[in-house]
């Protein structure tokens, strides 16, 4: 009887001390987030520039006639010239536009600081079965102690 009383406190003793643990501690750290967005780039392009040089002279009949011509123009301009009979000089100059737009990316880094909550967790079956357990298991075991404490007081009277 004594070693089962002995084996049965060292039961109760370890699964009292011994069958809860603490839970860790949550901590925060820095969070960085990156986001890249697709954009256009605007590339501009240089000026371009187109030059006309003529001579016009008038025949024997009033009429006005090109002598000679020169036309300069760079690589991207067109160039278009235009002389009738009547002497009207018509020139036209186009160019494209002047911006190329590149898509490209373009990545933001955003720190951002984040607030931790310590959330109790819900427990389990098991654990609360546990728990009604132990103390209905310490209830019996004081009301033992108590009762075999009561007989050995008797015992010596």
């Amino acid at each position: 009887m004594r070693t089962f009383i002995i084996s049965f406190f060292t039961i109760v003793f370890c699964s009292v001390f011994l069958g809860c643990k603490t839970g860790k501690h949550l901590t925060s750290d820095n969070h960085t987030q990156i986001i890249v967005h697709d954009k256009l780039i605007p590339v501009f392009r240089p000026a371009d520039s187109a030059s006309i040089r003529a001579l016009l002279e008038c025949d024997s009949n009033g009429r006005v006639v090109l002598s000679w011509l020169d036309m300069a123009q760079s690589e991207n301009a067109c160039l278009r010239f235009k002389l009738d009979s009547m002497g009207n000089l018509m020139a036209d100059f186009k160019v494209p536009s002047d911006t190329v737009y590149i898509p490209g990316k373009d990545s933001t880094v955003i720190k951002e600081k984040v607030k931790t909550v310590e959330v109790e967790k819900e427990l389990t079956a098991w654990q609360r079965f546990c728990i009604v357990f132990t103390v209905i298991a310490i209830i019996f075991i004081v009301l033992f102690v108590g009762f075999k404490f009561r007989s050995i007081l008797n015992f010596f009277r």
